[in-house]
């Protein structure tokens, strides 16, 4: 969780308003904030965060606007969100040009200039460490996001964002005694062994220059020394985010450029021109439909409380409307903010703002004892049945690796359900079977004593058959495997075990001779029901099968679909 370090009376001057230490804890309730340690002596804080949802609140200005009620400080007017709608529609020549060379590598930049406010040692430091937790917690250590901060007297405009050799670009980066290359920034600088992964992969790397090719920034490693580091007397500032997600630029340079006005800066958007021109900061223009009827069910109330328009008003709403007659509200989000994910999100920041204990608890008005689902029930005698034969319990990844499914076992793949977007390629694809997982177990116990015997209940899924003109449905299954392995491994003992399970759970089935993967033919057998449908299959697993796995012992495996078998 974020943990914020200040100093009492800057927050107090944000706040705009006197409290003591002693009210805090409970004051901060409605940032779902813990007042963790306070120092008499020095005057000093800390605040422990426990909503991650809210950067916004990653920083002292932030706590001190969500108390203020979501508003301004007195004097100090977020007017940069008209501004950015004037510099939009005005159009014109870009101040930072996007060059398309960056589409591959880290494609949009956005930022803003700040004039006129002052720091201050306290302010700098609270500056410094929301760039950082925004970037290293926000933007997933500078992946996403990454934030530079250069004082403005030192930058001709216009900027231009583009890539550049990374052997043949040179310039003194903070923290450096010398003019480097970047590949040598990301050899031997300290940023650069962090961050340079992030790039280095690319042929051409990220620079920002300004309009007399001074280098301003290595985004996302490291910013350039000859623009200068940020001083406390500076008053006027430039701020600019790169990354891969423009509505996640937007919120970020949106919370630096609020922090910056309740310091007293006044915040000019600067246009980013490429393919698609981007001004920051501005307004999301985020709304959230709340249904009439909403708040009084999650309250446990007979009709929807008065004050609810009011309260969230007060709490940082900029705009309700009420629409179609009592059919409900149209709720505009807060600039700085981008975790309103439905209209419950809007009722729960209603609980906040009125504070809990100003609700009335109401006692349940019925009581329930739990019980096992039925499901559960089966998987419990299926559990109990296999250990009881001696088998051991394996407990595996729902999501597995292509080949794993695929090449290793035979089978060409047409059924798997795969992940759009993975973290991993072990984990690219959800499993369609428990065999794999099963094998995988088996070819590291090779130096256990023999015989081996392991079985696994779980989860798989599978893609099922399109009608016509339609996607092919996702079919949900659940599944039981198991795996026996000695030198005299046989079908007919592991089969012996199968129609045990089948005659406690009361089932009757024939079985047919088959070949299919990843079993030996003539050595594979398929059980199905009164309506012909396969319900479990048992084999030996064929000698190439074993040799892909690195598994020298006869095995012998099968798999029951549990749906198909309690149905049957």
């Amino acid at each position: 969780m974020p943990t914020l370090e200040g100093h009492f009376d800057d927050l107090l001057g944000l706040l705009g308003k006197t409290l003591v230490p002693e009210e805090m804890d409970r004051t901060l309730d409605c940032v779902k904030g813990e007042w963790k340690h306070f120092d008499p002596a020095t005057r000093r804080f800390k605040i422990e965060l426990n909503d991650t949802n809210r950067p916004d609140l990653w920083s002292v200005e932030g706590i001190a606007r969500q108390l203020r009620g979501g508003g301004p400080r007195l004097g100090h007017p977020y007017d940069f969100l008209e501004k950015a709608m004037v510099r939009k529609e005005r159009g014109g020549d870009p101040e930072i040009r996007i060059d398309p060379s960056t589409g591959t590598v880290r494609p949009f930049l956005g930022g803003f200039a700040a004039r006129g406010g002052r720091l201050g040692e306290e302010g700098l430091a609270q500056l410094i460490g929301t760039q950082e937790r925004l970037a290293e917690l926000f933007g997933r250590k500078r992946a996403d996001v990454a934030i530079g901060v250069y004082p403005l007297g030192r930058i001709a405009f216009p900027l231009t964002y583009r890539t550049a050799d990374p052997d043949r670009t040179r310039f003194l980066p903070l923290g450096g005694d010398r003019e480097m290359t970047l590949r040598e920034i990301v050899a031997s600088h300290p940023k650069g062994q962090a961050y340079g992964a992030l790039v280095s992969s690319h042929a051409a790397w990220p620079v920002l220059v300004d309009g007399r090719e001074t280098v301003l920034s290595f985004p996302p490693v490291i910013n350039g020394r000859s623009s200068g580091e940020v001083a406390p007397d500076d008053d006027a500032l430039f701020v600019e985010a790169t990354g891969f997600d423009p509505g996640r630029l937007l919120l970020v340079l949106n919370i630096l450029a609020a922090n910056l006005t309740d310091r007293g800066y006044s915040v000019e958007p600067l246009l980013a021109g490429g393919a698609d021109p981007f001004v920051a900061p501005a307004s999301p223009a985020i709304r959230v439909h709340v249904p009439a009827g909403l708040p009084a069910r999650i309250l446990g109330a007979e009709s929807d409380p008065p004050d609810f328009v009011e309260t969230l008003l007060g709490f940082g709403y900029p705009q309700i409307a009420k629409k179609d007659g009592e059919r409900g509200w149209e709720v505009s989000s807060p600039f700085t903010r981008d975790d309103l994910l439905g209209a419950v999100d809007v009722v729960e920041d209603y609980l906040v703002a009125k504070g809990y204990d100003n609700f009335e608890p109401v006692l349940p008005r019925e009581f329930t004892r739990g019980r096992p689902a039925p499901r559960q029930k089966i998987e419990t005698r299926v559990r109990q049945s296999l250990l009881a034969m001696g088998y051991q319990e394996l407990l595996s990844n729902i999501l597995t690796g292509e080949p794993l499914v695929t090449e290793r076992l035979g089978r060409d793949g047409g059924e798997l359900v795969r992940i759009d977007n993975p973290a991993s390629l072990q984990f690219a694809v959800v499993r369609p079977t428990l065999l794999s997982a099963l094998l995988a177990a088996e070819a590291r116990s090779s130096r256990a004593a023999y015989p081996h015997r392991i079985f696994e209940v779980g989860e798989a899924m599978r893609l099922g058959t399109a009608s016509s003109g339609s996607e092919r449905p996702v079919r949900d299954l659940w599944l039981l495997s198991a795996l026996l392995s000695h030198p005299q491994a046989s079908v007919s003992e592991l089969q012996g075990v199968l129609e045990l399970l089948f005659e406690r759970m009361d089932r009757s089935l024939a079985i047919h001779s088959s070949a299919l993967p990843p079993y030996l033919p003539g050595r594979c057998g398929v059980y199905v029901n009164t309506k012909g449908e396969r319900v479990a299959t048992v084999g030996e697993i064929h000698p190439g099968t074993l040799d892909r796995w690195g598994i020298r012992m006869p095995t012998v495996c099968f798999e029951v679909d549990l749906e198909a078998l309690l149905a049957s």
